[in-house]
């Protein structure tokens, strides 16, 4: 017992033997954990590992350099390195997740929303480079639309209100399946029209210009309790279709995908569409640009499981785990041979249908993920040769073109740094195609970044042209 003073009694004090044994566990446990960090870093890899459970890359060790000590990065990347390899992780990770989902008393759902606060401009279809990609120049009311659009995109006084919502209002799960929430306004993407206006009145008469504006998932699967509680796509996309330059054709996704509901045009855990949504918005295409779409059937299929995706990621849903995806995708019936060009202008020759890289995990697939610039070029002689202008969820839609087109030129306007103008004229585009998901349709920095490479950076005086 305590004495008066406070101090513990000689009969309450620990033993002696509990504090060796106490010594002899601590030790046990350090030198444990010591021996499989030490083989963990023994057997490390220095190739790109994937975690597929959080749908990214896992942190390599870094390479030991002067400056990097000197600056901290090389410790600060071995720190990094320690977090994503501390041994059973994924367990301790699961476990995490398994237990937040447990937290206080929960009633039996069936519908879960998760107030995340994914970003203001669409981070689920990030810009390369964020900031700096736009050299400072995000905002459109920073950006220097006047010279290119005679001010069309200068909003009146007090109308930035819905119209200009650019982010995602957290993440709905409904029967297994997630869906973002979407909270653009009923009147439209005035900054979205503007642009793709501005490219219809610098071209006009040379070649053909298409929009496609996509759907989200919430628009066909939305549990009937929210569908008067959140701001629904199809007005918002009808509304930014009418202020489209009449010579601008505007394809109906919704309307195409409308009538296949009850098939696999979405996945539950991501945030894209399938292939086979894909597939349904080529054919409305197709069929706008004057082709008949090649056959679903006449093409072979393959596919890829299992696949937990961006909002999985987001969300670690429970429902969401039991219920994994798989990647479908179909090869188109012409060859084509890629080149591919880096941001740095170095070109890589890809194999032939490499359009479709199946090697790669999940939903990189599709071209192999994104690129600045893939050029595919067949033995087709239609005469007609297509710039499509996308972000992944073009991805997809991108592998079909081949089927048409002479040559398909495919620009990831997030990375890409040159001019479009000089590119249509270099590849002498005839058919030029604009593919947005609704929600980076509504956001403002995608926005920039389309009207900003239309004429590209400016270059300094004598500086080289990029290649095409």
């Amino acid at each position: 017992m305590a004495s008066k003073s406070g101090k513990l009694s000689e009969s309450t004090r620990p033993g002696r033997e509990f504090q060796i044994l106490n010594l002899a566990v601590f030790s046990v446990t350090l030198v444990s954990l010591g021996g499989l960090l030490v083989f963990e870093f023994a057997h490390r890899s220095d190739s790109l590992e994937i975690a597929t459970e959080e749908n990214r890359a896992l942190a390599v060790f870094p390479k030991l350099t002067w400056t990097g000590w000197v600056e901290g990065r090389f410790t600060l990347g071995v720190d990094e390195w320690i977090a994503d390899h501390f041994p059973a992780r994924a367990q301790f990770m699961a476990g995490h997740f398994w237990l937040e989902q447990r937290r206080g008393f929960r009633a039996e759902q069936e519908v879960t929303l998760y107030a995340v606060a994914i970003d203001t401009d669409a981070d689920l279809e990030p810009l390369d480079g964020d900031l700096e990609a736009l050299d400072g120049e995000l905002v459109l009311d920073d950006f220097e639309f006047e010279d290119e659009f005679d001010g069309d995109l200068e909003l009146d006084e007090g109308s930035a209100d819905e119209t200009e919502t650019t982010r995602s209002e957290g993440i709905l799960v409904s029967d297994g399946r997630a869906m973002q929430l979407f909270a653009g306004g009923p009147k439209g993407s005035r900054h979205y029209a503007a642009a793709i206006n501005g490219y219809a009145e610098a071209l006009r008469g040379k070649l053909a210009i298409y929009v496609l504006i996509l759907p989200t998932a919430q628009t066909f699967y939305l549990p009937e309790s929210y569908t008067g509680r959140i701001r629904h796509e199809p007005p918002n996309i009808a509304a930014t279709y009418a202020m489209l330059d009449p010579t601008v054709k505007s394809i109906d996704v919704v309307g195409a995908l409308s009538a296949h509901t009850d098939e696999y045009i979405y996945f539950r855990t991501d945030h894209h569409w399938t292939g086979l949504g894909a597939y349904y918005a080529y054919a409305e295409f197709s069929r706008s640009a004057g082709f008949d779409p090649i056959a679903l059937e006449s093409m072979e299929k393959r596919v890829i499981e299992p696949f937990r995706g961006s909002l999985y990621s987001y969300t670690r849903d429970e429902k969401l785990r039991g219920r994994p995806d798989q990647v479908e995708y179909w090869l188109p019936p012409v060859a084509a041979q890629v080149e591919r060009l880096t941001s740095t202008g170095k070109r890589t020759a890809y194999a032939e249908g490499a359009l479709l890289r199946e090697q790669s995990n999940g939903y990189g697939v599709f071209l192999g993920g994104d690129h600045p610039l893939l050029v595919a070029r067949t033995a087709n002689q239609s005469g007609r040769r297509a710039l499509l202008v996308k972000n992944s969820y073009g991805n997809p839609f991108a592998v079909y073109l081949v089927s048409h087109f002479d040559e398909v030129v495919i620009v990831d306007y997030r990375k890409f740094d040159a001019s479009l103008l000089e590119l249509i004229e270099d590849h002498q585009i005839t058919d030029l195609i604009f593919i947005n998901g609704a929600i980076t349709a509504n956001a403002k920095t995608h926005i920039a970044r389309l009207a900003k490479i239309m004429k590209g950076p400016k270059r300094k005086r004598g500086a080289q042209k990029p290649a095409p």
